[in-house]
């Protein structure tokens, strides 16, 4: 069955593309652009993407703006080996890179590290698409070049910056018939006598999720951007900068009255997780034959989020009997966050360069969390009983990152490169905790901020830890046929515990999960066999990947309904990548990404392949750009496709959440015209059979929409 689905996706998909290129005789191709046109900044220093020796998928600044995404995570959601993590909400996703979660994953914005030490997710992705000039997507353990929290592999989302012209301006709208959504956005740059500048602004706004199963109440958000950049060349071989930047998010999370379980009701608002950074740098190139650059990075990054959850659940034993349960977690988290980077580049001899550096990263979490609880249970013939229960908890601690860093690139005969690296990172961490409750028969059940002034509360200790880790990657890359990279590699991952899972137990969710001062770091070995092949119109990429993770840390039950975080659990993940096309002279071009993958989590003796990860998935469909009449026009027919996808429970024994394989099909058309193709129009047709179906456990995707977006420059 599932082949005969394939089959008439691949009809559909190629009878939509004849139909198109019957209207558009006078057509011709545009110039493709290959691996070999792309350069990237994966290995630290700006190279082209063949002589890497590692997976990298780049998304373009033209990718970004003919795409429908709403936010960051909806750009990354076709790259192969990547999963993009709704958690029930529209306007917050995060990213899972081949099977390791988001806590697994880091994400950095030009090239400093976005923390996060108070979430049960992981690191959030809190900048607009309007902002970005470029995504790198690392995949595989990247530890050894930008530290801990890489296991998985790297975001490192870069920003746009200055143009060429003495002046030059940017404009664009959209809309997306699934949430109401609109967004805006402008932006002026320029280079005016070794000055450099850019200022940008925008909004996006979305109401409630519609899906095929209704809409999805409590999904709306709003966020508001800007950003300013300055930056002076004070020679062709110098120059420093200041980058100033705010991201305000507004979001909230809700499910389907038939997904609620348990939950008689169930929402998390966050009116407030707002980013602001400032950030400068300076750089200078060809110090003297030796030493080819200089780089230093000093930035300061405040994450402050506010969050109510709301649990509700009533249990009716029998007709005479009922348990009534409220609760309603409030948390008001910050984390300011101090980083200095130093990265100095070698060229030793004709054949071996050399990049070695230094990070220090200082994150300071001031964290007040409080849970109002009530208890109403109602018995024959007519009592009942209320019981209120408020608990109260501050914490105040740090994380403080120091590494050392290593990697040297050497050229070695028979058109072999040989890449090999080490860090050392020292990581420090601290938090006291003040904490108290109250239980009572009366109670208003309002929000008041927890203090550690008021009755009831008591310190109860300051807790400390430190963490040193050595580890060492190999790569090689082989171009002795033209067009052609073998490459092979095996690299370390290493993760250190995050001020949460050590110190600050939580009850987001309704459950209570405890902290456990006792972690270790979680390691991880991973071995990577790619090719790419980039003959003329062709792009062939494949990649065979095996990873091997010891002391996990997940959560286990101690009792019923309360957890904690212990190293309890490993993981072997395998697979294969792939992303090819080949583009004819008409302008057509057949192109497929996708990934098979199997995951293996193992928990105190028990092992599982029902690990959240779908067996297969990918895009696949046909391409066509060309021109007429003076327009350059372009179409996409595809398909997006994903397996059954199971989770689970290691504490019940079970599957907890399982969800079918789906397809959906999809269209889009764009057209740029105007003076150097200044003007741009783009509509997509999403989901075109109105497909029910999800990603994650959380809520279903959208259902049968449309989106548009009008792009200006000046």
């Amino acid at each position: 069955m599932q082949h005969l689905k394939l089959l008439r996706t691949a009809a559909a998909v190629s009878s939509a593309l004849a139909a198109l290129y019957a209207f558009a005789p006078a057509a011709h191709a545009e110039e493709a652009l290959t691996t070999e046109t792309v350069r990237v900044t994966a290995s630290r220093v700006e190279q082209e993407l063949m002589d890497v020796p590692m997976s990298v998928s780049v998304l373009t600044a033209e990718d970004i703006e003919r795409s429908s995404a709403q936010t960051v995570g909806d750009l990354l959601k076709d790259i192969p080996g990547v999963k993009v993590m709704n958690d029930g909400s529209q306007g917050m996703k995060r990213v899972q890179i081949r099977g390791e979660d988001a806590f697994r994953t880091l994400v950095m914005i030009d090239g400093q590290r976005v923390s996060e030490h108070k979430s049960m997710s992981g690191a959030p992705i809190l900048i607009s698409p309007d902002e970005i000039e470029r995504i790198e997507v690392i995949k595989g353990p990247a530890s050894v070049l930008y530290g801990s929290d890489a296991v998985g592999g790297v975001v490192n989302i870069i920003t746009k910056k200055a143009s060429a012209k003495a002046f030059s301006a940017q404009a664009s709208a959209g809309m997306n018939s699934s949430n109401n959504g609109k967004s805006v956005s402008a932006s002026i740059a320029g280079t005016v006598e070794g000055f450099e500048y850019r200022l940008t602004a925008g909004t996006d706004r979305a109401d409630d999720l519609s899906t095929p199963a209704g809409d999805v109440p409590n999904t709306s958000f709003n966020s508001r951007q800007a950003s300013a950049y300055l930056a002076y060349n004070f020679t062709p071989e110098t120059k420093a900068g200041l980058r100033l930047e705010t991201y305000d998010l507004e979001f909230h999370t809700g499910l389907l009255p038939e997904d609620m379980g348990s939950y008689s009701d169930f929402a998390v608002n966050v009116p407030q997780w707002k980013r602001e950074k400032a950030a400068v740098f300076f750089e200078t190139n060809n110090v003297s034959d030796a030493l080819v650059r200089v780089r230093t990075d000093a930035y300061y990054q405040k994450s402050d989020k506010s969050m109510h959850n709301r649990v509700y659940v009533l249990q009716v034993m029998n007709p005479m009997m009922s348990i009534d349960q409220k609760m309603d977690n409030y948390a008001d988290n910050t984390v300011d966050q101090y980083g200095f980077t130093l990265q100095t580049d070698w060229q030793l001899g004709d054949a071996h360069y050399l990049i070695a550096g230094y990070e220090f990263n200082y994150d300071d979490l001031s964290a007040a969390t409080e849970t109002h609880s009530r208890t109403k249970m109602r018995m024959p013939p007519s009592s009942s009983t209320n019981k209120y229960t408020h608990n109260y908890s501050v914490n105040d601690g740090y994380q403080m990152l120091n590494a050392v860093f290593a990697s040297m690139e050497s050229q070695l005969p028979a058109d072999v490169t040989l890449t090999y690296g080490a860090r050392y990172t020292w990581v420090k961490s601290e938090v006291e905790t003040y904490s108290g409750s109250a239980v009572n028969t009366e109670s208003d059940m309002s929000a008041t901020p927890a203090d550690p002034g008021r009755p009831g509360f008591s310190s109860n200790s300051k807790e400390s830890q430190s963490d040193g880790r050595a580890v060492f990657n190999l790569g090689a890359v082989w171009r002795g046929i033209e067009h052609t990279a073998v490459r092979a590699s095996w690299a370390q991952g290493f993760r250190t515990p995050n001020l949460m899972e050590r110190y600050i137990p939580t009850s987001m969710g309704g459950g209570n999960v405890i902290a456990n001062p006792d972690l270790k770091p979680e390691t991880s070995n991973n071995f990577e066999l790619g090719v790419r092949f980039t003959p003329g119109r062709a792009v062939l990429d494949v990649a065979a990947f095996y990873s091997d993770a010891d002391d996990y840390i997940t959560t286990a039950e101690v009792e019923d309904s309360v957890y904690q975080y212990r190293n309890v659990a490993s993981a072997k993940t395998y697979g294969l990548e792939l992303q090819t096309s080949y583009r004819f002279e008409n302008g057509f071009e057949p192109y497929a990404t996708g990934t098979w993958m199997r995951r293996e989590l193992s928990q105190n003796g028990d092992s599982t392949y029902d690990a959240g990860v779908a067996e297969l998935s990918g895009r696949y469909g046909v391409r066509w750009t060309g021109e007429r009449a003076g327009l350059k026009l372009r179409a996409d027919a595809y398909a997006w496709s994903q397996s059954e996808t199971a989770l689970y429970d290691f504490s019940k024994k079970t599957v907890n959440s399982r969800f079918g394989g789906s397809t959906s099909f999809n269209l889009t058309g764009g057209v740029s015209f105007g003076p150097e193709d200044a003007y741009s129009l783009d509509v997509s047709l999403l989901n075109l059979t109105n497909k029910l179906y999800k990603l994650t456990d959380s809520i279903y995707e959208a259902g049968r929409c449309f989106t548009v977006n009008f792009n200006a420059k000046f």
